[in-house]
């Protein structure tokens, strides 16, 4: 009664068409959630584009992307609501429903520990959360698997990633995490990881250049073994996979 009476007072609009949203729903509506177009790399098949592509630089288990990020998509709303307009049960809600999709196809079996790429600190006490956390615990939420975004830090970018190429958003990246000195050398055994299945949730791969050397932190854990979910990939992603890629279409 209080949450349809909340409702009433204050309607919530789905943020890809604007319809208002009935009392069940959250962040997008029922008809745009149906018709949205999912990214070939959403139900982490085995071998996919995204897995091969990330293999030429880091050692991956699994590699899964949700949607697909198009700036000329009014989808696009949803990642622009949930980066920069304070949205971050956008993250939670699309993380549950992707994680539901996953499940089925066993995409997270063996995984031990969710850990989500951390944002500079100056973005941090701008913005008041990391997206990343947020679509981490819904994951969480449906899988069970427990997050942990305190193993890994992030130091500030040389440069904005924004408006890079992707050979300069690679080397920009370099350096730019740090794993925590209690996981490098752990004395307490909750912060002995070694021989565990880590899966780094990110909001947006853009080039996989900020996953890879988050990867590569991780990957001073000794045993470690990595998996990667994002919520979206771009389209130039996906473009230029294709393009680098042609006999595989």
């Amino acid at each position: 009664m209080l949450t349809a009476l909340i409702d009433f007072i204050f309607p919530r609009h789905c943020r890809v068409c604007g319809k208002r949203l009935t009392p069940t729903e959250k962040s997008i509506c029922g008809g745009c959630l149906v018709d949205l177009i999912l990214s070939e790399f959403a139900e982490g098949e085995t071998g996919n584009r995204l897995e091969r592509t990330m293999w030429k630089r880091l050692p991956i288990e699994r590699a899964a992307a949700f949607m697909i990020y198009d700036h000329e998509d009014s989808y696009r709303n949803l990642v622009l609501d949930l980066k920069y307009h304070n949205q971050p049960a956008i993250g939670y809600h699309i993380g549950r429903i992707m994680s539901r999709q996953l499940a089925d196809n066993h995409f997270f079996d063996g995984i031990d520990l969710i850990v989500p790429v951390p944002i500079p600190r100056d973005k941090l006490r701008k913005r008041g959360y990391n997206q990343s956390d947020q679509i981490a615990y819904g994951v969480s939420q449906i899988t069970g698997i427990p997050v942990n975004s305190g193993i890994i830090k992030r130091k500030q970018y040389k440069t904005s990633q924004t408006q890079l190429t992707p050979n300069q958003r690679q080397e920009n990246v370099k350096g730019s995490f740090e794993l925590k000195a209690k996981y490098v050398k752990p004395k307490n055994p909750s912060c002995d990881l070694s021989g565990k299945h880590i899966l780094i949730v990110d909001d947006v791969i853009t080039t996989t250049a900020t996953v890879q050397e988050c990867g590569k932190t991780l990957s001073q854990i000794p045993g470690i073994k990595l998996s990667v979910l994002s919520l979206a990939v771009s389209k130039n992603y996906i473009t230029n996979v294709r393009k680098a890629n042609p006999s595989e279409e």
